[in-house]
């Protein structure tokens, strides 16, 4: 994890029936609850969740609007420092491109779990 990571941006949501890990990606749905982003890339890419939060339990997220790093969790990809990262489907980040974008890797990662520091950006659908 990364030991400059700038927490600027963050607010507290409410989660949806489902429970969120840490540093997951997270996505707002239409009734303003969040969820472990997918690999939709049509869903609203937020932020990432900086602790555990309980199924329809209120929890904060480190919003992507906010100048700075998020520590991300990863999903098994190689990352190498510099690769743009992807939602991958569970929360977590990977490389496959065909996924909502949401940075630059500052640190590598090989393994399913590890949680890595991101140059994160905003962008809506």
């Amino acid at each position: 994890m990364g030991s400059t990571t700038s927490q600027a941006s963050g607010r507290t949501f409410q989660a949806t029936a489902v429970a969120i890990d840490a540093y997951s990606v997270v996505a707002l749905d239409s009734s303003g609850t969040i969820s472990a982003n997918g690999d939709n890339a049509t869903d609203l890419t937020i932020g990432s969740a900086t602790e555990d939060i309980a199924a329809s339990g209120y929890g904060n997220v480190q919003l992507f609007d906010g100048s700075g790093t998020s520590e991300l969790l990863c999903g098994g990809n190689t990352i190498a420092i510099g690769d743009v990262v992807y939602t991958d489907g569970s929360g977590k980040i990977g490389t496959d491109s065909s996924n909502r974008s949401v940075g630059y890797a500052l640190q590598a990662s090989s393994a399913d779990g590890d949680v890595i520091e991101v140059l994160t950006w905003f962008r809506g659908t």
